[in-house]
């Protein structure tokens, strides 16, 4: 990268440092955008879970079907209302007046400073969280053997790894800290942070398989992705406009066949002996059922979970797993006790293998019907502002909406947003948004000299009363 704050050498045509620094107003590609995301996932995984009949939830997820048309219409509804509002506040709100990158090509040296702060939060984060899986018992035997046998089902590695909430969290610095790298990286190539990149990856990847938290490398991966998309988007060269345009071409194969990877290594283990189907259909029933029995759940808890004296749970995670909240238990103190029906929902009437509760039901569990709509117009206003100063390259739209875009492309399944482990890596990004955002300096205008009047002349060698 050479040294920052200094001009690298023009780059080439089709060069993709304009990335935070557009000469006019413009969009980015469509798919990254809100509506485009949303419009991505949602429609065919509903179409997908309508078309599939109680007989096809019993045989291929072990659940009967509970979702209803009018339930399915609900959150076709909500993601219209979604999409609108961030649509509209996207259009309407001004364009910020500072950038993340102010000049295309120059490394802002803040940025590249807080970069260096995220990355080695980042590695305590993971030496805790690892400490924490030794101390349980967990040997580096435990994870070569269970890379090599490809047998990862039983979930022992991941109760050995069960962090400490607040301490081992840190490893979510490593969001925020890839997505700076990435804008630093489209200013010009620097080894020692592309091998800090490629690091972080390595140890997502590695906490993805062994603790089967597929969700540690997709929200390292999708921000990456939407600021590569962006950059390509708005670059001179046709053919890099095209491929940011039909991306999902390609990802969506790549996706498959890496939650095809992880499946192999988990659920086919166990299934293998049990299913007729070959690991390719079976794996696509899976992803299939990841969506569908989201929905399913939704419903589930819809009926199941409202009751007088509730109070709002998975809307405001964040706040009830925050350290010392959780550790007193206060959810349950303050709220009311969950009646029999209640308890333990997924056992009693779907499958706690597919235990993902539905992102657009779960405020409407929380709130109502009213509130539910209300919370989701809210969320959209927030991200449509983000939006807009992401593709005008402000600095808390930058660093903050490709996080967002984990959510949108996750909403089917649950409420990322307002998840804890997405804390860590808000609280960065907005620190170094305002850190970044500052002002490089602040001219001060010196102040006016006093004029004082001259000391009376000595008189001989006799000094006048007033200068003594």
């Amino acid at each position: 990268m050479g040294r920052v704050d200094r001009p690298s050498p023009p780059r080439a045509a089709g060069g993709v440092t304009v990335v935070t620094a557009p000469v006019r107003r413009r969009g980015g590609t469509w798919w990254i955008s809100p509506v485009g995301a949303l419009a991505l996932v949602v429609p065919i995984t509903l179409l997908l879970t309508a078309r599939l009949d109680d007989n096809a939830f019993r045989l291929f997820y072990r659940s009967p079907k509970s979702v209803t048309g009018e339930t399915l219409l609900l959150i076709a509804v909500t993601v219209l209302v979604l999409g609108a509002t961030a649509a509209v506040t996207a259009s309407l709100a001004p364009s910020g007046k500072r950038r993340l990158v102010r000049s295309p090509g120059v490394v802002p040296r803040r940025l590249y400073s807080a970069g260096q702060a995220l990355f080695w939060l980042t590695m305590v984060g993971y030496l805790l969280y690892f400490a924490v899986g030794a101390s349980n018992g967990l040997r580096p035997a435990d994870v070569f053997n269970a890379v090599f046998s490809q047998s990862n089902y039983s979930g022992d590695l991941k109760e050995q790894l069960s962090g400490v909430a607040g301490i081992t969290t840190l490893t979510q610095v490593g969001i925020a800290f890839v997505i700076v790298a990435t804008y630093l990286l489209l200013q010009g190539r620097d080894r020692r942070l592309a091998a800090q990149l490629g690091f972080v990856f390595f140890l997502s990847l590695l906490r993805s398989f062994i603790a089967s938290e597929r969700l540690a490398l997709v929200e390292v991966s999708v921000p990456v992705i939407v600021v590569l998309v962006l950059a390509g988007g708005r670059s001179l060269r046709r053919g890099k406009r095209a491929a940011a345009r039909l991306a999902p071409l390609v990802l969506a194969p790549l996706l498959f066949l890496l939650f095809a990877a992880f499946e192999f290594s988990r659920s086919w283990q166990f299934f293998k002996t049990r299913t007729d189907e070959s690991f390719p259909v079976f794996a696509l029933i899976r992803l299939a059922g990841y969506y569908a029995t989201s929905y399913n759940n939704g419903q589930l808890h819809l009926v199941h979970d409202p009751y007088p004296g509730r109070m709002p749970l998975d809307s405001i995670a964040a706040f009830w797993s925050a350290p010392g909240i959780a550790q007193l238990g206060l959810y349950d103190r303050l709220s009311a006790p969950a009646p029999v029906t209640a308890q333990n929902v997924l056992e009693r009437f779907g499958n706690p293998e597919f235990n993902n509760p539905g992102g657009v039901t779960t405020p409407f569990v929380d709130f109502g019907l009213l509130g539910g709509f209300l919370f989701f117009v809210l969320c959209g206003v927030v991200i449509g502002l983000l939006y807009r100063g992401f593709v005008d390259g402000s600095p808390m739209g930058a660093l903050l909406y490709p996080m967002v875009v984990t959510g949108l492309f996750d909403l089917p399944r649950y409420l990322y947003w307002t998840q804890g482990r997405v804390v860590p890596a808000v609280v960065c990004l907005v620190a170094v948004a305002l850190y970044v955002g500052r002002p490089v300096g602040v001219s001060r205008q010196p102040l006016p000299r006093r004029r004082f009047p001259a000391p009376p002349a000595a008189v001989g060698n006799r000094v006048p009363e007033a200068v003594r």
